[in-house]
């Protein structure tokens, strides 16, 4: 039986701790090297114009992520817009929850992000240098790493509960 003080601690308002998920500081610092290794090959492959390339599709590929994070928010749940911001801790780069979140609408909002950002690399493809769009879709795939990693470790879990971000774990509440 679990004594008082973790039943407290277990507890956040009317919502139970169902699971925490660590965050390991090894799996953060392999994600950033990871985008080092991109950038030098850019470097290798392109010369400077790849890599100018590729702060050019991680520009763009924010500005994507965060107008398609708004649209969708506003069109979907309305109330929950000013929950969301743009984070800098590793490894929750991008617009993501500053505060708890329906795991479902979760969910949802990245389902919608996969789709329209894949679309808007895929537009640039006949027009654009290669290393841009190489760029572009390495960004979006990196930027959403850590969250499709969370969203596939909470695949079971019901859509309602309650989904916290945090630098060093991620904790999932249910009713």
């Amino acid at each position: 039986m679990a004594s008082p003080s973790e039943m407290r601690e277990a507890t956040f308002y009317n919502y139970k701790l169902i699971r925490k998920i660590a965050l390991r500081p090894e799996s953060k610092y392999s994600y950033m090297s990871t985008a080092l290794l991109v950038l030098t090959a850019l470097y290798f492959i392109y010369g400077w114009i790849g890599l100018v390339y590729s702060a050019v599709g991680v520009i763009l590929m924010l500005i994507v992520h965060a107008i398609v994070l708004r649209i969708t928010i506003r069109r979907v749940d309305e109330l929950s817009e000013k929950k969301w911001t743009f984070r800098r801790d590793w490894p929750w780069i991008g617009p993501l929850p500053i505060m708890d979140t329906q795991l479902n609408l979760f969910r949802r909002l990245h389902f919608h992000l996969i789709l329209v950002g894949s679309c808007v690399a895929g537009i640039f493809y006949p027009w654009a240098h290669s290393s841009l769009v190489i760029a572009m879709v390495y960004w979006h795939f990196w930027l959403l790493t850590p969250r499709l990693r969370l969203l596939v470790s909470l695949w079971r879990e019901s859509g309602d509960g309650v989904v916290r971000l945090e630098s060093k774990e991620v904790s999932y509440y249910h009713q």
